[in-house]
């Protein structure tokens, strides 16, 4: 017995539900409306001549959900220069001829450059058509779920042909087939009772009459759907390539130990960098450095009969070509922006100092705060060394038992152009006194004076970090330096390649070894005055004991015996310390005395990160801290003091004339008589001033406290610049190698004489310096983006040497001729003009000729490629009913056997 089946177990399918398709259409057609793809009546102006190849381009991008990994609709459309052009007649144009019509018949932008620019990345849709917009839908994972079947091609077309007629969309739609590296694409562009079909077809050998122009025509007029009254027009493009030229230009690294020498006996031509200054970093080209060049002969525009191109006979040969270009790609790395881009790695190396040479590496206690404070009440006195003349003090001990990979005579090479005044026998580079104003602007770059002692360090920091043991050379070249130092300054001998006050627009490394020598030349004066002070003091004592000897004594009558000793009432206010008169200025208390300068403290040096800690500590106190006042009044303090001390019967009034005249006020009176007094700041209840004017007491500067500790803070360079740590060591080191680098690469350019060829490039190096180097933020920014820029202007410069020999100089052409030309090249994306008919009858000259002979003996094997396209155009005059039959436009590619197809064929809709 048959058993009863319930049909309610089984799926019914709901045949009224949306399917794929239709639910692809309505998201395909949002997207469209809201990008605006509809015919809006206006069809922009005709496109320049390559513009297409030169704008920039704007894209957007959407993402659908469609089978298993999604679609990816993409719109690109051009940004194109607005140019005020005469609005044309309406009645002469055509309401069917859309701005895709338009640009596949623009014959100016037919072939962009054979070297693809990654700045400038051009979709190959656009160099194929010359469209300046088009929508592009593919997989979102093209590289792997690409479309491979037939079903899929049909529908996602079908899809963007329904949806682009329901929103009347003029602007073409693709879809990308097979792998994307083939660059495969199927499309469709709708106009007014117009359809305009893009296909793509690639065969691998083609038949040969198909790689020829005269069976390229064969094959067009039968793929045309519609008669042509009017021939075709055709243009042509042949690319050759001629040898990849390459220059050997060895590394030159100093103090190298051989290091270049491999590199010299590399065969081929070797032509060395020069350079006028010597630079402690490394130049030179990599061995596999090279430029390819292509000669592009084009004829832009020829009628179908004019030219004759067949596998016997062919017209399109260079010499008769109307216009010929000439295309450099190089690709070139420099040693310089190698080293720099290693040397970027220590950013972010965090190790310690100690961690690579050991602890007490500088052979004495590391740090201010390890000295003992009684060690200076009984420090001894100068040693014979500092009594005699400058003696160059021993470098034992300095290289000595320093753990790293150089050797120690190595090492105190790399010293000795440091210090070069330390071994004057072996110095070769001295440190030379004289201006670079030319060179160095203080108020831009916040670096060094450039071949200063920072400049040097900072080169051969990022020399050993590339060439000479990485990061254990480097520390190990760095606590060498804090050791010649430390030796420095136990000699009381100043720091060389340093000079001046901390100027605050120079970097902090910078500043620290000026403190240092300050320092010293405040130790060296202090112990000389005191040596001159105690000469003084001896000789005073011999005249009063000459005095003694000769028993003269003298009566003073005693006063009251409450009144103390007259003696000590007269040096009471014996003047001291006086420097000289204030011009004729008296005292306003006593009108007989003059006004006298007193000898002052010198100012309190102080390097940026002083002053930083100094105002956040005011900061976190508050102005009406007492501590704040007293670190603000410090320095005032003492000039008051000395004031008092040349001045006994002084008062405020008199010390605000020396040390503030702005306060010093004049006032009328009711009569008109002219009187003075102190300005409103200096009379307000509470005034710092006199506060500090009644606390102060007639002291001199010879015995005031020290505003300044030259040893304290000498020791605290020392240990600061001992205790950095790997990172930090680049952070203050950065910017002098940047700017180093980049006034090598000037070096370079003037030696060679390209200095006014690269001098826009040069400029925005230093701009983008100078913001880098004066940046706000605690880190520094990243420099990246500025070494990329540094890399291509050296890449530049290998590219002009390149052309410099093609161009045959100097025996058959001037430097003059090949800078104006290679100038071309850097304005129009690697490209110069060799021939341009419309301007000369027989090319431009030198290179024209030095380039046609290279291709006469072996022009079909340096022919790469072959790139036709035939255009037929008509209008609605041309045709008997008075219809617009729309472009064809057909494009072959040709590359030995291989053919492209590329067609977009235009057909009628309309039902006749």
């Amino acid at each position: 017995m048959a058993e009863e089946i319930d049909d309610n177990d089984f799926y019914r399918e709901n045949f009224s539900a949306d399917s794929d398709w239709e639910v692809f259409n309505a998201q395909l057609g949002e997207i469209l409306q809201k990008w605006d793809v509809t015919a809006s009546g206006i069809v922009g102006r005709s496109l320049k001549p390559e513009e297409i190849f030169r704008c920039k381009w704007k894209v957007e991008s959407e993402t659908l959900d469609m089978l298993s990994n999604g679609i990816q609709v993409e719109h690109y459309q051009a940004h194109l220069e607005e140019d005020e052009i005469e609005e044309e007649i309406r009645e002469n144009r055509c309401p069917q001829r859309t701005q895709c019509h338009q640009d596949l018949m623009s014959s100016g932008n037919s072939f962009g450059p054979p070297i693809r620019s990654s700045s400038n990345e051009l979709h190959t849709l656009a160099r194929i058509y010359g469209l300046r917009r088009f929508i592009v839908l593919h997989p979102v994972n093209a590289s792997v779920n690409y479309m491979k079947s037939t079903a899929e091609f049909n529908f996602f077309l079908s899809a963007a042909a329904v949806v682009a007629a329901e929103v009347g969309s003029v602007v073409p739609i693709f879809v990308q087939i097979y792998d994307p590296k083939w660059n495969f694409f199927t499309g469709v562009s709708p106009a007014p009772a117009l359809r305009t079909n893009f296909r793509l077809i690639g065969l691998e050998k083609a038949p040969p009459e198909c790689r020829y122009l005269m069976g390229l025509l064969t094959l067009f007029r039968e793929k045309v759907p519609a008669s042509y009254p009017q021939s075709a027009m055709v243009s042509v493009c042949t690319t050759y390539a001629l040898d990849t030229m390459r220059i050997r230009m060895p590394m030159y690294v100093p103090f190298d130990y051989g290091l270049n020498s491999e590199d010299i006996v590399v065969a081929g031509q070797v032509a060395h960098v020069d350079v006028q200054q010597f630079y402690a970093l490394p130049h030179g080209y990599k061995p596999e450095s090279c430029t390819e060049i292509y000669l592009v002969y084009t004829w832009p525009e020829l009628s179908e009969h004019v030219a004759f191109d067949s596998e016997q006979r062919t017209d399109f040969i260079p010499s008769k070509a109307p216009l010929g270009k000439v295309y450099l790609s190089v690709e070139a790395s420099s040693y310089l922006s190698c080293c720099l881009r290693d040397y970027q790695a220590v950013a972010s190396v965090t190790r310690s100092l100690e961690s690579f040479v050991g602890r007490n590496f500088s052979g004495t206690s590391s740090g201010a705060e390890g000295i003992n404070p009684l060690d200076k009440l009984t420090e001894r006195q100068l040693t014979k060394r500092r009594d005699r003349n400058y003696e160059m003090p021993s470098q034992e001990g300095l290289t000595k038992r320093l753990p790293g990979p150089m050797t120690e005579s190595e090492l105190c090479e790399l010293l000795t152009y440091m210090f070069p005044d330390m071994h004057p026998e072996m110095a070769l580079y001295p440190y030379v006194k004289q201006s670079f104003k030319n060179k160095f602007d203080p108020m831009r770059i916040k670096s060094a004076v450039p071949d200063s002692l920072v400049c040097r360090l900072s080169c051969l920091l990022a020399t050993c970090h590339a060439h000479s043991g990485g990061l254990d050379g480097m520390a190990q070249l760095w606590a060498a330096f804090t050791r010649q130092l430390r030796l420095l300054w136990d000699n009381s001998l100043a720091v060389p390649g340093i000079a001046g006050f901390p100027d605050m627009r120079t970097c902090l490394l910078h500043q620290k070894l000026q403190m240092l020598n300050v320092c010293v030349e405040r130790r060296v004066q202090r112990e000389a005055n005191s040596k001159r002070k105690q000469h003084q003091d001896q000789a005073l004592a011999i005249s009063e004991d000459e005095a003694e000897d000769e028993g003269e004594f003298f009566d003073c009558d005693e006063p009251n015996s409450g009144s103390g000793s007259p003696v000590k009432a007269v040096l009471s206010l014996k003047p001291e310390g006086r420097l000289r008169r204030l011009g004729d200025e008296r005292l306003l208390d006593e009108p007989e005395e003059y006004l006298y300068i007193p000898e002052t403290q010198e100012p309190v040096p102080k390097t940026e990160d002083q002053l930083q800690d100094d105002a956040e500590v005011m900061l976190k106190l508050g102005p009406g801290s007492g501590l704040t006042t007293q670190m603000m009044c410090t320095s005032l303090l003492s000039d008051m003091e000395a004031f008092k001390a040349a001045n006994p019967h002084s008062q405020m009034e008199d010390f605000i004339r020396w040390y503030s005249p702005k306060d010093w006020e004049e006032v009328k009176d009711e009569t008109g008589e002219v009187t003075h007094q102190l300005s409103i700041r200096m009379t307000t209840e509470g005034n710092t001033w006199l506060r500090v004017w009644q606390q102060a007491h007639p002291v001199p500067v010879a015995r005031q406290k020290r505003l300044f500790d030259d040893t304290n803070e000498a020791l605290k360079v020392l240990h600061y610049l001992e205790s950095r740590k790997m990172h930090e060591i680049y952070n203050l080191t950065i910017v002098p190698v940047l700017h180093s680098s980049i006034l090598k690469l000037i070096d370079i350019c003037i030696n060679a004489k390209v200095d006014d060829l690269f001098s826009p490039q040069i400029e925005q190096l230093l701009t983008d310096l100078c913001r880098l180097s004066r940046s706000e933020s605690d880190d520094l920014p990243p420099i990246g983006p500025l070494l990329d820029d540094l890399a291509e202007l050296e890449r530049r410069f290998y590219q002009f040497k390149c052309f410099e020999r093609l161009s045959g100089y100097p025996k058959k052409s001037t430097l003059d001729q090949v800078k104006l030309q290679f100038l071309e090249i850097l304005r129009n994306d690697n490209c110069c003009t060799i021939v341009n008919r419309k301007l000369t009858a027989a090319g431009d000259g030198t290179l024209y000729d030095i380039l046609i002979p290279k291709l006469e003996h072996d022009m079909a094997e340096r022919l790469i490629s072959k790139d036709y396209i035939i255009r037929l155009d008509g209008d609605s005059k041309s045709t008997e009913k008075g219809l617009y039959l729309g472009p064809q436009f057909m494009r072959a590619i040709v590359t030995g056997e291989k053919l492209r197809l590329c067609g977009a064929f235009t057909e009628s809709t309309a039902f006749v």
